[in-house]
This record gives C-alpha cells, structure tokens and sequence, in this order.
C-alpha cells in the first residue's frame, strides 16, 4: 500500500513521527503545505477581501507519503493511542492507503 498521511495540526506532529518510526515505515517523505485558502487570500490580490472570513481556517499542513502495510499503519495508529493521541476523536488530519501494483 502507499501511504499518504496529512497532518493538519502541527502540535501533533513529533508523536505522528515517532509512531511511523516505532511501526517500522521506513524512509518516509514529509512535505510542506499550506492550505488553498491560505494561498488565496495572502497571496491572490482577487482575494484579499476575504481575509476575515477565509483567513481563519488552518494554515499547517504536513504531508507523509511512503511505501507501508496496512498492519504498519493499524500499529501507528496504536502507538498514537498509547500517546494519548487519537488520530480519528483529535481530527489530527487524513490517512490515505492506495494499493501499489507493482515497485520497481
């Protein structure tokens, strides 16, 4: 499975880390983001207008891509829980399992 795990609050994200770490998902990519409204009204003149009403929303984003299993990611989500971090009740972000047909 490919795994994409979007972070959307930053205070979760060391404990995010280290359960990837503990459930043996290895060499994983953490990318940057920022979400659509943040980029529209801050940097789209258009848009400046609805900084009060759209500016509001979340601005963190962490995305995690990597190759792991699903017993990989029901371990991590346990570790979490073990942290006192329920990925699901804490909206803490998305995880996304895509099946991989082959990895060359």
């Amino acid at each position: 499975m490919y795994l994409i795990l979007q972070i959307d609050k930053e205070k979760y994200l060391d404990d995010v880390l280290m359960a990837c770490t503990e459930a043996g998902i290895e060499d994983p990519i953490v990318l940057t983001g920022e979400s659509l409204g943040q980029k529209l009204v801050y940097d789209m003149p258009l848009f400046a207008g609805f900084r009060k009403s759209m500016g509001q929303g979340k601005s963190f984003a962490k995305i995690i891509m990597s190759v792991a299993e699903q017993e990989q990611v029901d371990f991590m989500l346990e570790e979490l829980k073990n942290s006192d971090v329920d990925f699901i009740e804490d909206e803490v972000g998305k995880i996304i399992l895509l099946p991989i047909e082959k990895i060359y």
